[in-house]
């Protein structure tokens, strides 16, 4: 009976470290705030279609690479961005979705931006904004402190943008932070 119970507990701890191994991890993802600071292009653009890549067996390297169309410049030049690939896995994976509105700050090169796990560069407007009003969209709060802080008019809004509109691209939750370190007594 001690034998059985100690091949259990055997068990269970090698199943738990393996778990551990597998936890989700990636480096630091850029803010809205950070991206807007170093952007050389401040824009409105639509996904207009995904596809999905799977490189190898494991869901860490599932990709997407999207189609875009800008549809409102801010700053900078967006006319030549055509694409952006962005990870699509359990961890850090981002829910972008066709037909939706995102504003994006980037200083990528090319037709195709990079984003990283757990990007927050980007912000989906869908249902706040209205591609058939591009003036009026200019003073809507979800844009107008971008136009105000990228032309020096007033700083971002500390708590810009609200979590409500950050979190809305966030695939998945962000990894657990990691345990406390117990003092010694």
């Amino acid at each position: 009976m001690i034998r059985w119970a100690a091949v259990v507990l055997l068990g269970v701890s090698l199943s738990c470290a393996t778990f551990a191994a597998h936890a989700c991890s990636y480096p630091e993802p850029p803010t809205f705030r950070s991206a807007l600071k170093r952007a050389t292009a401040v824009f409105v653009f639509r996904l207009d279609e995904t596809r999905y890549h799977e490189e190898g067996s494991t869901a860490r390297r599932v990709w997407a690479e999207g189609k875009i169309t800008p549809v409102q410049n801010l700053f900078g030049n967006a006319s030549g961005y055509k694409h952006l690939t962005f990870h699509s896995t359990w961890c850090g994976g981002l829910d972008l979705v066709v037909g939706h509105h995102y504003l994006i700050a980037t200083d990528a090169k090319g037709d195709t931006i990079p984003l990283a796990a757990a990007d927050g560069s980007l912000l989906d407007l869908d249902g706040f904004y209205d591609p058939g009003d591009l003036k009026g969209n200019l003073r809507r709060p979800e844009i107008l402190p971008v136009i105000q802080a990228i032309y020096g008019v007033t700083p971002l809004p500390d708590n810009y943008p609200p979590a409500w509109i950050a979190g809305r691209t966030d695939g998945t939750p962000p990894p657990p932070p990691p345990p406390p370190v117990k003092q010694p007594r």
